[in-house]
């Protein structure tokens, strides 16, 4: 009897797409002084777009403590508007502009998925309504998961 062993190659359209469209993530967090580590916050909900663009990335999302921002491999910045929970006669004033500068960094994947475009933070700064501070954890934004930025807004202690 004679067999053969057929190796083929398969790639899912899904991963490719996944890889090209590699976000930078920010956790929401607060400092409890009785602990070493800051909390994870849950923010109640967010409404975030692109600056200067239309394009709507959270619409009004609850519940949420961690947020995937696309950046604009066109460009060396981009930048969001966030809008934080608040009571409605001034809901249009709780909300700031956060900005990327970065360098983009186009790698090759692989044969069949070709080239995504990643990246190298260079700055990230914020404006101050809701968000006290950020701290950058990680400066790469490549295709693994880790946490990139760290977003501490002003929080009332009575809100925990």
């Amino acid at each position: 009897m004679l067999g053969g062993v057929f190796l083929t190659s398969c790639v899912n359209e899904e991963i490719c797409e996944d890889l090209e469209n590699v976000p930078v993530r920010l956790g929401f967090y607060y400092i409890d002084q009785d602990q070493d580590e800051p909390l994870v916050l849950n923010i109640d909900s967010i409404y975030i777009h692109g600056l200067n663009n239309d394009s709507i990335i959270y619409d009004y999302r609850r519940n949420v403590s961690r947020v995937e921002l696309p950046l604009n491999a066109a460009t060396k910045t981009t930048a969001f508007l966030m809008y934080f929970p608040a009571p409605p006669e001034i809901a249009n004033l709780i909300k700031d502009t956060i900005w990327f500068t970065y360098e983009v960094k186009p790698t090759l994947i692989s044969m069949e998925c070709g080239f995504a475009s990643f990246f190298e933070l260079i700055e990230v700064s914020h404006s101050n309504m809701m968000i006290d501070s950020i701290s950058i954890e990680e400066t790469s934004v490549n295709n693994n998961l880790d946490e990139h930025i760290k977003i501490f807004p002003f929080v009332d202690d009575s809100d925990l």
